[in-house]
């Protein structure tokens, strides 16, 4: 049987998103949420590319890039891809919370959708690893976030604390006030970014 909760670990990136993803969606029943965003993938290294994913309904689309801004815009490494889909690496935490599933980190929940709305910036986000082995996410929400240049914010934690976040007992703003996660650059852009994966974990 197939297993629609993680692809393939070998799977190429064109792969994923082009066949993959959009399986997983109609194979699973998925159902986008009204007003669910439009999200551009942007996968640096060799075999990646930029698609758009986009949910409607119950019919996913996944298209190259076009001219028209998405909604979120999100640029990662093959590599770090690859370990946000669940590939082991000695030097990083276990990033999936239990009960998620790759397609939790492509498509909006019903309950995202509004505070994604109020969302508008680039930061980018990393787990500082073991041997300086950093995982990075960078992603712009709105029309100011898919359009700067380089992240405005920065927000860092480290793997433990990371995995204490992930497996919920660490909130993520005890987190920020003890220090062991810190952001550099625009507070109340970092918060609304907390805000969001408070939300997600909170509904796993």
């Amino acid at each position: 049987m197939q297993n629609w909760d993680r692809p393939p670990p070998d799977i190429a990136v064109a792969e994923l998103f082009e066949r993959w993803l959009p399986d997983a969606f109609a194979a699973t029943g998925g159902r986008a949420p009204a007003g669910a965003p439009s999200v551009r993938f942007s996968i640096s290294g060799a075999g990646g590319g930029t698609w758009e994913v986009r949910g409607d309904g119950t019919s996913l689309s996944v298209t190259p890039a076009g001219r028209e801004p998405p909604d979120i815009w999100i640029r990662q490494s093959i590599a770090d891809l690859r370990v946000a889909m669940g590939a082991p690496d000695a030097d990083l935490p276990v990033l999936m919370p239990d009960g998620w599933s790759t397609r939790d980190l492509a498509f909006a929940d019903a309950g995202d959708v509004d505070l994604v709305k109020q969302i508008s910036g680039r930061l980018a986000f990393e787990i500082e690893g073991r041997r300086r082995r950093r995982w990075i996410l960078d992603i712009g929400f709105g029309k100011a976030g898919v359009s700067a240049g380089r992240p405005r914010t920065t927000v860092r934690i480290d793997a433990a604390t990371f995995d204490g976040v992930r497996g919920g007992s660490i909130p993520p703003m005890q987190a920020l006030l003890d220090g062991r996660l810190k952001i550099e650059g625009d507070r109340a852009l970092a918060m609304q970014l907390l805000l969001l994966v408070g939300s997600r974990l909170g509904r796993c």
